[in-house]
């Protein structure tokens, strides 16, 4: 590491005949030969010595080469600094790192590379520092946000250390860019937290599909149950019909009073109005038992635990089933129609993603209308499959107030949002994204008219576009 802010001296050395710029070191090498022949030594003894200070000086200019050089290929920066906190000197990678030249760091203050100097970060370190020089440690570290001489910041590891450089007490500064490694770490809890949130929702689906299995059971005898009853009120209605007419046509032959008080009875008990309303409420008890089937039925294909590859896939099922599990997301918000091309073929899906990307999108559907400040008569979701060649085209639909420009460069980004604190992560249209698009080698985008609505397109493959069957990596 060179010395900077020294004063520099001349001499004339008579070996060139010339005036040379002197650094310490070799003005104590020129004062040493002075000496030498201030001593009246035979030229031959001089001659050598005088060699041997020349020896030594190319050793030790040699050994300042080699340790320039080991310092300026330490990736790492290092700063040697005074006990007032200036700059004394820098090797090659500090000037790379704070982005700046060896003359201007080593006329600054320490404090310019923190970004936020109120915080005393320096000085805590160096209290830390000189608190424990007297013990075994003799260093101290801290990660916080340096300040390059351009104005960018970046996440720093700094460690620093006491130090003695010419009978003076100084420190000494290493530091590195760590932003490499805090996008790693956040990236790494990006994916714990995927990891987390699909072991929770394979958690759901099994928990799901345990209840569908449970209701399952006791929703087929009370069917069976309303069905018989439907059946059989056919028969007694039949069977009391005729009976009424027999007792009408024999009532005078009947003991006097009886037909009066059956008359009564049937008044009080409302007869008419129970034969006509029983069939009417058996059918609607019949009709939500198999609304509660066909739920239950959703439910159970839609919690099925995945594959780990890809399966011949009925599309219009999956936004069949979504549609039903999805209810009461969207029907306080919207009516939803569906347009499904029954000429739709099967194609290769991992069927636990793909039902996770049509719930996201008709979720967000009725959340955008709900938004809009639109009425449940107002707000429309239709949804469309189409057939294209090799490929299917799901289209879904809402009448939302749309996108606004500024959003949608960032439509697809994790962590992205616009809806209120608590109501959405942003990660749902960016696992979206990264399901249609890296998994199943299809596209999605969206067209957006303000005012009117948007559109959701995913276009996946007749084959596998993927490069492999397996499932990848969440």
């Amino acid at each position: 590491m060179s010395v900077s802010a020294v004063p520099k001296e001349t001499a004339f050395d008579p070996s060139t005949r010339e005036t040379v710029i002197l650094s310490p070191n070799d003005k104590a090498d020129f004062d040493l030969i002075a000496a030498v022949r201030e001593l009246g030594l035979p030229d031959e003894m001089a001659a050598r010595v005088e060699m041997l200070i020349e020896a030594q000086k190319k050793r030790h200019r040699e050994s300042s080469q080699r340790l320039q050089t080991i310092l300026d290929s330490v990736v790492e920066g290092i700063l040697i600094v005074d006990r007032v906190g200036r700059i004394q000197d820098c090797n090659k990678s500090a000037c790379v790192l704070l982005r700046s030249d060896r003359e201007d760091l080593t006329e600054s203050g320490a404090d310019e590379m923190f970004i936020d100097r109120k915080n005393t970060v320096r000085h805590k370190l160096l209290n830390r520092c000189i608190n424990i020089s007297s013990g075994i440690l003799r260093y101290d570290y801290t990660e916080t946000m340096g300040q390059r001489r351009d104005g960018d910041s970046f996440p720093m590891e700094v460690i620093v250390s006491p130090a003695h450089f010419m009978g003076e007490n100084s420190f000494l500064y290493i530091f590195r860019d760590i932003t490499r490694r805090k996008k790693a770490e956040e990236s790494q809890k990006k994916l714990e937290g995927e990891l987390r949130e699909a072991l929770k929702l394979e958690a759901i689906g099994h928990l799901a599909g345990g209840i569908a299995h449970e209701i399952n059971t006791p929703s087929q005898y009370i069917r069976d149950n309303l069905k018989f009853l439907n059946d059989g009120y056919g028969s007694l209605s039949r069977l009391l019909g005729t009976a009424l007419q027999t007792l009408w046509k024999h009532r005078d032959s009947l003991p006097e009073g009886t037909f009066r008080e059956f008359s009564k009875q049937m008044r009080d008990a409302d007869l008419e109005f129970l034969l006509d309303e029983i069939p009417h409420a058996t059918q609607q008890s019949l009709d939500g038992i198999n609304q509660v089937a066909r739920i239950v039925l959703s439910m159970k294909e839609f919690s099925h635990p995945g594959s780990s590859e890809k399966t011949a896939t009925d599309i219009n099922r999956i936004l069949s089933n979504v549609i039903v599990i999805s209810r009461n997301e969207w029907k306080h918000s919207a009516e939803l129609t569906e347009e499904l091309d029954p000429e739709l073929p099967h194609i290769p899906c991992f069927i636990n993603e793909i039902n996770q990307v049509f719930l996201n999108l008709i979720v967000n559907a009725a959340q955008a209308i709900e938004s809009s400040g639109r009425s449940v008569e107002e707000g429309h979701i239709h949804i469309k499959t189409t057939a294209l060649d090799d490929q299917i085209l799901v289209s879904i639909t809402d009448n939302d107030s749309g996108i606004a420009k500024e959003n949608r460069s960032k439509i697809f980004n994790p962590f992205f949002t616009t809806k209120e604190v608590g109501k959405g992560t942003g990660q749902g249209l960016a696992i979206t994204h990264d399901i249609v698009q890296v998994k199943h080698g299809g596209r999605i985008w969206f067209e957006t008219e303000i005012g009117k609505g948007t559109t959701f397109h995913v276009l996946l493959p007749g084959e596998d576009r993927t490069g492999t069957g397996n499932a990848p990596n969440s």
